[in-house]
């Protein structure tokens, strides 16, 4: 029996760099020797499934792979669909419901932690920044009014931007249902 994984891969085809076809990526899995694999969009988002649950065995196998084929140093978050939505229940409440504002997921690869990861961010702007940390996931809202007053524009020029990936709420919710018919 087979268990349901997500990969998600950290800096693919973002600003001209890494560029990987979808048909590509979805190749490199299947050679990897995974089924049912299917991509959504262009920012590496790869659903699978596979006779391996351990997470960390899946990761290294990846990565190695990605970086083999692809000819970059690969980064890959991988999670059960278990693990996905244990991860995606622990957002704080109204996450990513409201058009109003800005709500990113920041998926730590393995070299840190979510709270590590803060820890090394810029800080939070009390009453602009709302975040909560769920198993290997930061939730970050802010009100779009307030974006350019939110500490999440500087996260991207710092160091630990590199230790993590970051989705957009509708592609996290999006994931979830493809996630559900594998």
């Amino acid at each position: 029996m087979s268990t349901r994984f997500l990969a998600l891969l950290r800096g693919i085809n973002v600003g001209g760099h890494n560029i990987i076809r979808k048909d590509d990526l979805r190749g490199c899995f299947e050679d990897l020797g995974f089924d049912s694999v299917r991509t959504y969009i262009q920012s590496g988002n790869v659903l699978f499934r596979s006779g391996t649950t351990s997470a960390s065995e899946l990761t290294s196998r990846i990565e190695g792979g990605l970086s083999e084929r692809f000819g970059y140093e690969a980064q890959a978050v991988v999670r059960s669909h278990r693990q996905y939505r244990a991860a995606l229940a622990s957002a704080h409440e109204g996450w990513g419901e409201d058009d109003a504002g800005k709500h990113n997921a920041l998926f730590t690869c393995r070299s840190t932690t979510p709270a590590k990861a803060l820890r090394a961010a810029p800080p939070p702007r009390e009453g602009v920044d709302e975040i909560s940390i769920g198993p290997g996931v930061i939730f970050w809202s802010v009100p779009k009014k307030l974006l350019g007053r939110s500490s999440i524009t500087r996260f991207g020029a710092s160091p630990v931007y590199r230790e993590v990936t970051v989705r957009n709420h509708n592609t996290v919710f999006k994931l979830l249902e493809l996630f559900d018919q594998i």
